[in-house]
């Protein structure tokens, strides 16, 4: 922030603390600023003030607590700094910051963050963020922006920074071309890092970037009539959209292109989708490498049943039901078990397909089915007479405190040519409310395995 600015913003919110208006930051922030302001490699500090909704009010007109508050302090870098040079600014001013932010009395109910700038970095860290944490932050995006980037920013939580999703990197670069020096940077400084670049995204769920596939998505970028390449390792995927109108050599071209590639094995296999201008896909594996059928291992560590030979199972030979609905860190997961009721084995082999609907009847808007374990070809289950299989849904917990449309049915097709059957999500195992699969959740779904 230029100085002039700075200098009227905290004229004006002087002004407004001596009406009366809005208390300024409390003294022992505004303190450690000043001495922040002093640091070696620090060129401005700016601090602003902003206030949540009024407490609730008691009987008597008193009110339970301060009215609560956020002091934003932000921490300006200058630009001539190595690496260790500017972690060393930022671990220190971060050290008098939260340093201040403990000594601020709790009855004021205020809360302390920081953000650390400069060259296009952008450091986020609250008060308990350590400062070591922080300090391997600001040097690994000075490396990053060295190393190409445009723009990295992070946002650190509270600990030593292990934290996969605060100890991300998102990373900008300014051409395709300049991730492959900006991989190779984080993967030598052993940062987790997402990366992009016009028409090139590198989606890392959490990981250090892999510097050849990283190269091999910059190719992909490159290839005639590739308009946005995004590789996402969650899924061991990698999506090329093109101009291309359906049936064009182009889009044969690429495919053979993607085949021929020295890249992928069968042991790590990584699959591809083309789509076409219209959106249409086509789907297949890069190097042609397409991993071997493979199933979980049976629930409860049972021994498989036997591949006998037996016809598929229809809908009718299949009794579908749903299971115990269990929660665990953020993440609840619930089992359509299917049981075999035909009199003799039959086979099944893939995942059930899903319908989530609200207690109208109508369907859930934007739910996404992903499978559980992207890359893995469900291997085909023999079932004999009696027994049961089963197919583990997995979904992230969703609020549901403005009482949103609860899933309360689940529409369950158990294979290929069956109707789908109703399962009541509301009984016994369920909660009675349904399901929080709502608008816009996404569902990871496993593979039939043996049931117990």
């Amino acid at each position: 922030m230029p100085p002039l600015r700075r200098v009227l913003l905290l004229a004006t919110a002087s002004a407004l603390v001596l009406a009366g208006c809005t208390p300024g930051p409390p003294d022992e922030v505004e303190s450690a600023a000043e001495a922040v302001r002093a640091l070696p490699g620090v060129a401005d500090v700016a601090v602003t003030r902003t206030f949540g909704p009024e407490p609730v009010q008691g009987n008597f007109g008193q009110r339970s607590e301060t009215r609560p508050s956020t002091v934003q302090v932000e921490v300006v870098l200058a630009r001539a700094l190595d690496p260790e040079e500017a972690g060393e600014a930022a671990g220190s001013a971060h050290r008098l910051l939260t340093s201040a932010a403990r000594d601020v009395d709790e009855r004021e109910n205020v809360t302390v963050a920081s953000d650390f700038v400069g060259s296009g970095l952008r450091v986020g860290a609250g008060p308990d963020t350590a400062a070591d944490a922080l300090v391997n932050a600001v040097e690994d995006g000075y490396d990053l922006l060295a190393a190409g980037a445009t723009t990295v920013g992070l946002a650190l939580g509270e600990g030593n920074g292990s934290d996969p999703i605060a100890a991300t990197a998102h990373v900008a670069a300014a051409a395709p071309g300049d991730l492959v020096d900006v991989a190779e940077a984080a993967d030598e400084l052993d940062r987790r890092a997402e990366l992009e670049a016009p028409g090139a995204r590198y989606r890392s769920a959490g990981s250090v970037p892999d510097v050849d596939t990283v190269r091999l998505l910059v190719a992909a970028a490159g290839r005639p009539g590739v308009q946005d390449a995004t590789y996402l390792a969650q899924e061991r995927r990698l999506t090329l959209q093109t101009d291309a109108e359906s049936g064009a050599q182009s889009l044969a071209d690429l495919r053979r292109w993607l085949e021929a590639q020295d890249f992928a094995t069968a042991d790590a296999p990584l699959a591809y989708t083309v789509l076409d201008a219209g959106y249409a896909e086509t789907t297949g594996w890069v190097s042609g490498a397409e991993p071997a059928p493979s199933s979980p291992e049976p629930a409860g560590g049972a021994t498989p049943w036997p591949d006998d030979a037996a016809p598929d199972c229809t809908g009718p030979d299949l009794d579908v039901t749903l299971g115990v609905v269990d929660s665990a860190a953020g993440t609840r997961g619930v089992s359509v078990r299917a049981r075999n009721v035909s009199g003799r084995p039959c086979a099944v082999q893939g995942v059930p397909d899903l319908g989530f609907e609200n207690a109208a009847g109508q369907p859930q808007q934007d739910v996404t089915v992903q499978p559980a374990e992207p890359g893995l070809v469900p291997a085909r289950v023999v079932v004999p007479d009696g027994e049961a299989v089963l197919a583990l849904l997995l979904w992230h917990t969703m609020s549901t405190a403005n009482d949103p449309d609860t899933t309360t049915t689940v529409q369950v097709t158990p294979v290929p040519g069956a109707g789908p059957v109703p399962l009541d999500a509301t009984t016994d195992g369920t909660p009675a409310t349904g399901l929080d699969v709502l608008d816009g959740a996404e569902v990871r779904v496993g593979p039939w395995t043996r049931g117990d």
